[in-house]
């Protein structure tokens, strides 16, 4: 009786990864990194150490067949760190996810640094790598920031 259980138990869950990853190879997409008060939202600043970027507004903007439901949008804790999460539509990749989004960082670069201009930064994703968690039937796929660069 046990091993009918488990077996039966077995099917259900091979069956379960199999529908989903048949509506979503990539599961959740987290871009997730840290935000410099500099040009270019990095931590170097002409040799200099630059500070963390709070309270940054941030969002993912991406075409419409990629991402449901639309843009996604985060804040910077005290430490510079964002966390945004995307629900790719069935149909996307990585490549596409790649292709077709941006993360833009909404507030002004003077509200972090008087001696910055008062753009704010755009940078492309890039692709670290997918995961699946355990026997779930659920992956996320990671991606961080490509590199910031003035907002024009």
């Amino acid at each position: 009786m046990a091993l009918k259980t488990i077996l039966i138990l077995a099917i259900v869950a091979a069956m379960a990864t199999s529908f989903a990853d048949a509506q979503n190879p990539l599961g959740i997409v987290q871009i997730n990194g840290t935000l410099y008060c500099s040009a270019n939202g990095s931590p170097a600043n002409n040799g200099n150490t630059a500070p963390v970027f709070p309270n940054a507004t941030l969002q993912v903007t991406c075409t419409a067949d990629v991402i449901a439901p639309g843009p996604t949008n985060g804040t910077t804790n005290s430490n510079g760190v964002y966390w945004l999460y995307l629900a790719p539509r069935p149909n996307a990749t990585v490549n596409s996810i790649v292709a077709s989004c941006r993360v833009f960082v909404l507030t002004p670069l003077s509200n972090c640094s008087l001696a910055l201009p008062t753009a704010g930064l755009v940078s492309n994703l890039q692709f670290v790598k997918t995961v699946q968690l355990g026997f779930l039937p659920l992956r996320i796929t990671y991606m961080v920031a490509a590199g910031f660069s003035l907002q024009v």
